[in-house]
C-alpha cells in the first residue's frame, strides 16, 4: 500500500513489523507443532541459538531468566529437550561445579531443514534492494531489536518493583 499525506512515513512500521512477528511466530508454532515440542521449547532452542552466535555461553540459571521461567519449570524444559535430543548438558569447562547448555547436532539438523527455508526467503524478499538498501533495513533491524529490549526491560523493571506506598 503506498503511503499518502493521511500516514507520514513510518506509520505503517508498527503495523508492518506486527505482521511480520505474527507471522514468524506461527512459523514457530507450525516447527513446535510438527516436532512435537511446546512453543516455550522452541523459544528455548531460539535462545540458545542465538546466545551461541554472540559466542556467549548457556546455563539453566540464564535461560530460565532469558525466557521468564521459574526454576522449576526450567529443570522440566530441560529434561524434554534432553529427552528429545535437542539439548545436552555438558560441564563447564572453567567451573566444574556449574553445566552449560549446548544444541545438538540433532537440533540444528532438524532446525536448519525447517528454519532454513525461511532464512532463505527472507534473504529474498531483500531482492530488488542494492547494497545500500540492505544495509539500512539491516540498520534499522538492529536499531529496533535494541529499542523493543530496552522497553521490555524497562517494563520488566516497572513489574519486578515494588508498588509505590
Amino acid at each position: 500500500m503506498p503511503l499518502t499525506g493521511d500516514h507520514p512515513a513510518g506509520t505503517r512500521v508498527p503495523v508492518l513489523v506486527q505482521q511480520l512477528s505474527y507471522e514468524l511466530t506461527r512459523f514457530s508454532h507450525l516447527f513446535a507443532h510438527r516436532h512435537a515440542l511446546h512453543p516455550t521449547d522452541v523459544d528455548a532452542l531460539a535462545h540458545l541459538h542465538q546466545a551461541s552466535l554472540r559466542g556467549q555461553v548457556m546455563t539453566p540459571s540464564l535461560l530460565a531468566e532469558s525466557i521468564d521461567l521459574s526454576p522449576p519449570a526450567t529443570s522440566a524444559l530441560l529434561r524434554r529437550l534432553e529427552a528429545s535430543g535437542h539439548v545436552a548438558r555438558v560441564p563447564d569447562p572453567a567451573d566444574g561445579r556449574r553445566h552449560l547448555l549446548a544444541l545438538t547436532d540433532t537440533a540444528r539438523q532438524v532446525a536448519g531443514g525447517f528454519f532454513g527455508p525461511l532464512a532463505d526467503a527472507l534473504r529474498a524478499s531483500l531482492a530488488g534492494l542494492d547494497d545500500d538498501e540492505v544495509a539500512v533495513v539491516e540498520r534499522w533491524l538492529a536499531g529496533a531489536t535494541a529499542a523493543a529490549g530496552r522497553l521490555a526491560d524497562e517494563v520488566a523493571q516497572q513489574e519486578s518493583a515494588p508498588p509505590p506506598p
